[in-house]
């Protein structure tokens, strides 16, 4: 039996990517290597672990679980707007920090994430565009003040969910593409 991680995401389109890629790339002009930085921009929504079946291929709870909500999701949560609003961070005790991009949690935006938090069986969920992930304070230090002066606010509208599936016993391999749940148009607000 195999092991794989499951990491499921909201995708922004590649023009965000690009933008979040380059405050990575300017990042690492300042501090070099940082976990995560060639990873594509994304909202995590929630990363679980898994055996996969030897003879299907198939995981064994995520692969019915995502089945199982599929059917709900493409009927009953909107594609909705998500709004970038500038910068913030997460400190992980005294050593270590992450730069991310904010997202507005305004009250529809709030209940939207609430939905989908509820429907994935989600414990935790602070929603954001990671920058720089945990760096130490020092190489924050570096950072941070030329964040502050940034003015980034920028908007994409959020039309599914994405399953992304990686062995776990390879460290340095990328996530591919297992699933993708498109969420309802035809209710969106043009």
């Amino acid at each position: 039996m195999s092991l794989k991680y499951y990491l499921t995401v909201l995708s922004p389109p590649d023009r965000i990517d690009q933008k979040i890629n380059a405050f990575k790339k300017a990042c690492f002009n300042r501090i070099g290597n940082f976990q995560g930085m060639n990873s594509r921009a994304h909202i995590t929504l929630d990363i679980n672990s898994d055996e996969v079946d030897p003879g299907s291929q198939k995981p064994k709870l995520i692969g019915p679980f995502y089945d199982m909500v599929d059917f709900i999701i493409r009927r009953t949560i909107i594609v909705h707007n998500i709004r970038i609003t500038g910068f913030n961070f997460f400190s992980h005790g005294p050593a270590f920090r992450t730069i991310y991009a904010e997202i507005e949690l305004d009250k529809e935006t709030s209940d939207w994430f609430t939905a989908i938090k509820d429907l994935l069986m989600i414990k935790k969920l602070h929603p954001h565009i990671t920058i720089a992930r945990k760096i130490p304070v020092e190489a924050f230090n570096m950072l941070w003040p030329h964040f502050v002066k940034i003015e980034y606010k920028d908007e994409f509208l959020a039309d599914g969910i994405t399953v992304l599936e990686k062995e776990v016993d390879t460290k340095f391999d990328s996530y591919k593409v297992y699933k993708k749940i498109p969420f309802d148009r035809k209710l969106a607000v043009a």
